[in-house]
């Protein structure tokens, strides 16, 4: 009877020491998720007691001095530095004033304002597409659409100039530059500088990046011109920048001073001042009309001179009461 109290009890204690693993586990494995969640929370720093000081990192921004509105060239007394904390500075913000100074505000800015980078776009200056090469010179020219090459011209493009002037009533014709690149080809608006297109064009881009609803437009009154109907933002003109030579320079300026020049398009392979011969599959040749035969030099007969005549003398002869002259010849 002992015995089977004896192993009835051995029995029901090994599910008990089973559950006492178990839970002993469960508990090891909360104590590490509480301790590697400690380790990695922030800390969180305490409150400051009443008299002591907290130190903020500040960082310097750059604000608008005044109100300023879009197309504004900034300037160093439009803006100014001031310090903030660093979890008030807009990320894009702009730390220094020489990095806007001469920029262009693409929206209006209000006074105290920081300046962010999608207000503002670089200077004109900063966005000159073009540099001229060391050594060389940027010759600008002014031609009509329909003058040259002018209306088809694209930078980076090799041309040569054409020089004509009139001397009396002959036109002469001559190429005074070779093999120049153009380094911007632009329509040119009189009166209007090239700054002021640049610009002009930024606030364009700007004004289609952030479409706002069109401005209602007055009615033309009769007999006024509308826009681009003879006004001066109408181009009327190209303006080309060639890269030349001090030399060719020179002889630009003299052609231009005497008549006019033009420009005409190279291929960029061509290094060859003068074309090749044309084939005749290519062009037939014109029809000439044969020379005529040479005429055979004409003999000259040399002249005999006249055979020299004897002196001639009379001799007269007496023979009693008669008279006679006789001629003698020597």
């Amino acid at each position: 009877m002992m015995q089977a109290t004896t192993a009835g009890r051995g029995k029901g204690a090994m599910p008990l020491r089973r559950w006492l693993l178990v839970g002993a586990v469960i508990c090891a494995g909360i104590a590490v998720l509480a301790t590697w969640w400690v380790a990695r929370r922030p800390s969180v720093p305490s409150a400051p007691s009443a008299g002591e000081t907290v130190m903020v990192k500040k960082v310097p921004i750059v604000v608008a001095a005044k109100d300023l509105t879009k197309g504004t060239r900034i300037s160093t007394a439009e803006v100014k530095i001031v310090e903030v904390p660093e979890d008030k500075a807009p990320k894009d913000a702009f730390n220094s004033v020489e990095a806007v100074r001469n920029a262009l505000l693409v929206q209006d800015v209000p006074k105290e304002t920081p300046l962010r980078t999608f207000q503002v776009m670089p200077s004109p200056e900063q966005l000159r597409e073009f540099s001229v090469p060391i050594g060389l010179r940027g010759f600008v020219l002014y031609q009509p659409f329909t003058e040259g090459a002018a209306d088809i011209l694209l930078p980076g493009d090799l041309v040569d100039v054409i020089a004509t002037r009139r001397e009396g009533d002959v036109t002469v014709a001559e190429v005074v530059v070779r093999r120049a690149q153009v380094l911007v080809a632009e329509n040119y608006v009189p009166g209007m500088s090239r700054g002021e297109m640049v610009r002009q064009r930024i606030l364009s881009r700007a004004a289609q990046a952030t479409p706002a609803p069109p401005e209602p437009k007055p009615a033309a009154q009769p007999g006024q011109p509308t826009a681009g109907e003879g006004t001066a933002t109408t181009p009327s003109m190209r303006r080309i920048v060639l890269a030349v030579t001090p030399q060719e320079a020179v002889r630009l300026a003299r052609a231009m001073e005497e008549g006019r020049a033009l420009t005409v398009l190279r291929n960029e392979h061509d290094y060859f001042p003068t074309p090749p011969f044309r084939s005749p599959l290519e062009e037939p040749k014109e029809k000439t009309t044969p020379p005529p035969p040479p005429r055979p030099p004409e003999r000259v007969t040399p002249a005999v001179p006249p055979t020299p005549v004897a002196p001639v003398r009379t001799v007269v002869v007496y023979r009693g009461t008669e008279r006679e002259e006789v001629i003698v010849s020597h």
